[in-house]
């Protein structure tokens, strides 16, 4: 059953996906659409069970809020779970250093 929670998708998410369709595109126009239609089913699968995806271990607290759902075995889609919101914080590569997932924006969301 999908959850009551509000979704928000952060402008540097949407910005950071587009960046990297573009990127993408530049090689392959079918694998840069594969990619738009992947991070948009990720983000529906999210909505529909956020809780059953992996903690991302760079972010946690004392409560497991943030997790991340894989975008085409390359990219981490890093989401934040509350009782009242499901926050989309930003999209990076695998390969990229703990640190660049840490940069991710954590607090001060419109919710």
């Amino acid at each position: 059953m999908k959850d009551k929670r509000k979704t928000i998708i952060q402008p540097e998410t949407i910005s950071e996906a587009e960046e990297i369709y573009e990127y993408i595109k530049t090689d392959s126009p079918q694998n840069a659409e594969k990619f738009r239609q992947e991070f948009l089913k990720s983000v529906e699968k999210v909505e529909n069970n956020p809780e059953i995806y992996p903690p991302e271990n760079e972010l946690n607290a004392k409560r497991i809020l943030y997790r991340f759902i894989l975008v085409m075995k390359s990219w981490k889609l890093v989401y934040k779970v509350t009782q009242r919101v499901l926050i989309f914080v930003g999209i990076v590569h695998t390969s990229r250093h703990p640190k660049e997932i840490k940069k991710l924006r954590t607090t001060n969301y419109n919710e």
